[in-house]
């Protein structure tokens, strides 16, 4: 039997507001200490959401069947059914029936600016859905943003076990104590984080990146529209992978967690870590041109005149 890829991460809604004005025109000048304002907006739309959700359903999208780890709560039946559609192996989600699923409330203004309130919910229970329960084969886990007991304990298994994980601390930063973020890392094939992200993980570890390489295989640090790069420890190579172009702008949120999927991808259909990031970069530009983190369309004769090019 083929081994699986194992997502772990949250599972939730995201609900997205934006407000016709600004929130500078708002706030009084001076009194952030004793903030007592309202923002009403016009318009709410609820996506299916989450790092572990989002990088299961990229996977899908490519033709993998992930097996996905974490906890729900009671709301999920209609997301949940939406995932099993697409082939994503849901078996061992853990669902707690006494809470809510995670949501994000994400309110943008006219500047941009966001005022983001996150509810963990279900995601409190991640760490009673565990890896040992699988009875797949697993090639490769990624552990992305969670409660960070869960994530500490899915990286500790995966180290013990021999199952090559990706560390992808992301939003969970903060959340970690400075020894359980280097625990945390330790270990890892990869680490893969944004620009920002590194430069927190940096601060708090005090690590630099010659010493996150005796630690890990790979390095890969993502800006935005301008690629990402791969420090290797392997071979000690930098390899710079453009960003793909995308035929129009949507939304750029998820594009992240689908980069990662395609990255996986690669890993799991041995293309080198160049080739797999480039996967990555592609399916990141699919992820943008649809609102949403699960809403945009992989044409399978596309992806494979693109793996064509590799």
């Amino acid at each position: 039997m083929k081994s699986s890829l194992l997502v772990t991460g949250s599972i939730a809604f995201d609900r997205i507001a934006v407000f016709k004005d600004r929130f500078s025109n708002h706030i009084l000048k001076g009194h952030a200490h004793n903030l007592n304002v309202s923002f009403t907006v016009e318009d709410m739309e609820v996506f299916h959401g989450g790092t572990g959700g989002n990088i299961a359903c990229n996977l899908a999208l490519l033709g993998e069947k992930p097996i996905l780890l974490g906890s729900i709560g009671h709301d999920s039946l209609e997301y949940m059914r939406t995932l099993e559609k697409k082939k994503v192996n849901i078996s061992y989600v853990r669902r707690c029936p006494e809470l809510l699923t995670a949501n994000a409330t994400i309110m943008t203004d006219l500047d941009d600016n966001q005022i983001t309130s996150f509810y963990m919910g279900a995601m409190k229970m991640a760490h009673q859905a565990k890896i040992k329960d699988i009875k797949d084969a697993v090639s490769m886990a990624i552990i992305a943003p969670n409660n960070v007991r869960a994530m500490s304990d899915y990286a500790d298994y995966c180290f013990k076990n021999g199952i090559p994980f990706i560390a992808d601390p992301g939003q969970a930063i903060p959340a970690f104590s400075d020894t359980g973020l280097k625990d945390f890392i330790t270990g890892a094939h990869m680490l893969v984080v944004n620009d920002y992200e590194w430069q927190m993980i940096a601060d708090r570890t005090k690590w630099t990146q010659k010493e996150v390489l005796e630690k890990v295989n790979y390095l890969i640090i993502t800006y935005g529209d301008q690629g990402s790069k791969i420090w290797s420890s392997i071979d000690a190579t930098v390899i710079e992978v453009p960003a793909c172009k995308p035929e129009k702008m949507a939304d750029p949120t998820g594009c992240g967690d689908a980069y990662r999927a395609g990255l996986m991808y690669g890993c799991q259909h041995d293309y080198d870590i160049e080739k797999s990031a480039r996967i990555g970069a592609w399916l990141a530009a699919r992820c943008i041109e649809a609102k949403g983190t699960q809403n945009h369309k992989v044409s399978k004769t596309d992806f494979k005149k693109f793996l064509k090019t590799l």
